[in-house]
């Protein structure tokens, strides 16, 4: 066998011997088998990789509220509302109408007092809930412990120009202190305004909003709040995405830590306004916050309807909460239109990829999520007459009436939401109340109000595996026309075990001895003559 090489202007030219080359051919065949081990016990290492994630609950409590553009009272006691025994892990809060819908508000500069409001309100009551302290989560291991149904005793039973547009950072590591990277804000494509609509997001990272004796402005006195936070701007943007900063002090850690409940997103659209919440002990597994808004309102893209999607990873879990208003009306093929908000807010939807844990990409539209919960002022109604739908309310009938709900039809029909789920309804219609009462509006003719019949405006869907709804209520406050709906859900969510990852890689470092020791004959390096 023969063996040419050339190099350095000269040409060189050697002979193999049989026996030199059966030892070539012996090594060949020797490393190709120990390239073999390697690759099986790289997968053996890949296989262990599945094994190293374990199962924790979550305890989340989302629900919407329509609060007819009024701006709420610095003494609105939110406790009845938001307190909930065991309390939740995640606080998902949406709002709709939380200013007027006016052709100023819509067209104008965005009103961000009401929504200061609303968040000092939310502050005070999540941190004052009753009991355990935030060390007291309910997240636990499988399996899932009996769950607390919480069902309501009383009816159980029978903007114009184009802006330019943002993201943040994603999140750096599972675990991090929630200060914000200096470097946040980088120029992206634009997007078509048709297609969404979108202020400035609001994420944690000011002191306020982990301080409970933050006080908005210097006066307590509910038309004086100020202070530096907004939960929006004129300024349209995209989807954002956001992360907590590696190098916090330890004064925003112990600032932090003051609270038991952290505001983690905001994002107001005109009157939409979404907010979550969460224990300071688990801020930091969350990641890749984003945001998107679709407006459905004015000529089809203002921001009077529509939609704000949040979404997020909860360890190796990832959730979107959407909070949407829709078109309103009660004639007959008003609910089509609300179909088509729906089909146009998946549609449009979208969230900045983002590069995830083991090259894994974050999701980009709703449907990719692996929790999704909606809620929103849905504003479907009851195909009933006023006096039909009040007689089947008053019999406490919630069967008849759902067999006439729009919803339920739409989707029995296949023409909205499929694939979708909702809980039992065990409570009377949330829309419309008269002023300040318990009446419904046309109750009293000799008022000059506008008569609608009963509707289940307000509701929250949920699609996905993982989600366990626990509880499906309303509220009584009469602040609005509408009353508030809540739902409590238990949420699977994968979690990285790290003893086992470091009990694997221990395993993984017992390498072969007889990999680390020369071969016991044949192999030997060519040589050239």
């Amino acid at each position: 066998m023969c063996v040419f090489f050339s190099g350095g202007g000269e040409e060189w030219r050697g002979s193999i011997t049989g026996t030199e080359a059966h030892s070539v051919k012996k090594s060949k065949i020797e490393r190709l088998s120990r390239k073999n081990r390697d690759q099986a016990r790289r997968g053996k290492i890949d296989l262990d990789a599945a094994e190293v994630t374990e199962t924790l609950h979550y305890r989340i409590f989302a629900a919407t509220w329509n609060v007819g553009g009024k701006s709420p009272p610095s003494n609105l006691n939110l406790d009845d509302w938001l307190h909930t025994s065991p309390a939740a892990d995640i606080y998902v809060l949406g709002f709709q109408e939380i200013v007027p819908l006016s052709a100023g508000n819509v067209l104008g500069t965005e009103d961000n007092a009401p929504a200061k409001k609303w968040i000092a309100l939310i502050r005070k009551a999540l941190n004052n809930l009753p009991g355990n302290s935030s060390s007291g989560s309910y997240r636990t291991p499988s399996p899932l412990p009996n769950p607390v149904v919480e069902l309501d005793d009383d009816f159980e039973g029978a903007s114009m120009r184009q802006r330019n547009l943002f993201h943040r950072r994603s999140f750096q590591s599972l675990s991090r202190s929630l200060r914000i990277d200096g470097d946040i804000l980088a120029p992206q494509p634009r997007l078509d305004r048709r297609h969404s609509v979108c202020d400035r997001v609001i994420f944690a990272n000011r002191p306020s909003d982990y301080d409970p004796n933050y006080r908005w402005g210097g006066s307590s006195d509910d038309e004086n709040i100020s202070g530096d936070y907004s939960p929006g701007t004129t300024a349209y943007c995209s989807p954002v995405s956001y992360g907590f900063g590696a190098s916090s002090s330890i004064e925003d850690r112990e600032r932090a830590g003051h609270s038991r409940y952290c505001l983690v997103a905001s994002k107001q659209m005109v009157g939409i306004f979404l907010t979550i919440w969460v224990r300071g002990d688990t801020r930091d597994s969350i990641r890749n916050l984003k945001v998107s808004c679709v407006g459905r309102g004015l000529m089809g893209y203002l921001g009077n309807k529509g939609s704000i999607s949040i979404s997020m990873s909860l360890h190796q879990t990832s959730f979107c909460f959407i909070c949407s208003h829709l078109s309103s009306g009660q004639k007959d093929g008003d609910e089509l239109r609300r179909n088509s908000d729906v089909m146009e807010i998946l549609r449009k939807t979208r969230f900045p990829p983002v590069q995830g844990f083991c090259d894994e990409r974050s999701p980009e539209t709703i449907p990719e999520h692996d929790r999704i919960i909606w809620l929103g002022d849905l504003n479907y109604r009851i195909a009933l007459s006023y006096r039909s739908a009040k007689a089947l309310v008053e019999m406490r009938n919630w069967k008849a009436l759902l067999e006439k709900d729009q919803l339920r039809i739409e989707q029995r029909s296949g023409r909205v939401f499929q694939g979708w789920n909702e809980g039992k309804i065990y409570f009377p219609p949330t829309y419309k109340y008269s002023n300040n009462s318990d009446r419904y509006t046309g109750d009293d003719m000799n008022l000059k109000e506008k008569r609608r019949t009963p509707a289940w405006c307000d509701r929250i869907l949920w699609y996905g595996r993982g989600l366990n709804q626990l509880s499906y209520v309303r509220g009584e406050s009469r602040f609005s026309d509408h009353r508030p709906v809540s739902s409590i859900f238990t949420a699977e969510v994968e979690s990285i075990n790290h003893s086992r990852i470091q009990n694997m890689n221990c395993s993984s470092a017992q390498v072969d001895i007889e990999e680390l020791l020369p071969f016991s004959s044949g192999y030997t390096e060519l040589s050239f003559f």
